[in-house]
């Protein structure tokens, strides 16, 4: 519970930076930048970190294997470990760091590197789901996109979601437009526009819309597989809701085997 925080737009974790959280928050999950001006950074590789570049607004290029990507508002990429790339330009992004096990190729002499994880998304695309999703769980990093490292979804919050527990991952959410009420420990917040807040996994909460309209966020569960609970919710959704509300009795269902729990009234 202790862990839980939520962030004004433009603050940081570590005054002087653009840190939104800290592998220390995240207990060794992730470290996620926001940049809101020049973002470039060199060619390098990282041996054991994938990278996750959203771009909120303006325009990045990321070159990969001597070819330039042109990322405009909206698109998102992501970067495998053992991957050289560089970034240029000035853009308001968010930059997810995930540290991982390192290659084994690294290690033998094979050729360095994941070059087949790394994928460029365009503006309103998403990753393949098991069945379809609709545009308001935009999935832009699956599980096994990210070696079970993270999940990654572009969400518009237009209904509320009862009180529920991730036992196993911590979930982030940054708000992109509009206005997400967030209930924890008793208390509920509201989170605004360039707000970010991380809730631990193990300790009950629940989101509801506060604007009209909804709210759209960037949502990340490390580690990943929320990306699986909005599938069963899609598949099995005259069920779990009827009338604009969430069933929790029908949920835990579906969502007790991937970790999360609905309180049942």
């Amino acid at each position: 519970m202790d862990r839980f925080f939520l962030l004004d737009p433009g603050a940081s974790r570590l005054p002087g930076t653009t840190l939104k959280a800290s592998v220390e928050d995240t207990q060794g999950r992730f470290t996620l930048l926001e940049n809101t001006g020049d973002g470039s950074v060199p060619a390098h590789l990282h041996n054991d970190v994938d990278e996750f570049v959203y771009v909120i607004d303006g325009e990045l290029e990321i070159d990969v294997d001597g070819h330039t990507h042109h990322l405009t508002r909206g698109m998102c990429a992501l970067l495998p470990r053992g991957v050289t790339h560089a970034i240029r330009g000035a853009a308001h992004t968010l930059r997810l760091l995930a540290p991982g096990s390192q290659d084994l190729g690294h290690e033998t002499g094979d050729e360095w590197g994941e070059r087949d994880r790394f994928y460029v998304l365009d503006k309103g695309s998403a990753r393949p789901t098991r069945v379809p999703v609709p545009p308001a769980f935009s999935v832009k990093a699956r599980t096994t996109d990210t070696d079970g490292l993270f999940s990654l979804l572009e969400v518009t919050v237009a209904q509320p979601v009862p009180r529920h527990t991730h036992h196993v991952a911590d979930e982030c959410i940054y708000i992109l437009d509009g206005e997400l009420e967030i209930e924890f420990d008793d208390t509920v917040h509201t989170a605004r526009q360039g707000q970010f807040v991380l809730l631990p996994h193990g300790v009950p909460h629940a989101i509801r819309p506060g604007s009209n309209p909804p709210p759209r966020c960037v949502q990340i569960s490390s580690p990943g597989g929320w990306e699986c609970v909005v599938e069963a919710l899609i598949e099995h959704r005259t069920e779990v809701s009827k009338s604009g509300r969430f069933d929790p009795v029908a949920l835990n269902r579906y969502t007790r085997k991937y970790h999360v729990a609905y309180e049942e009234v």
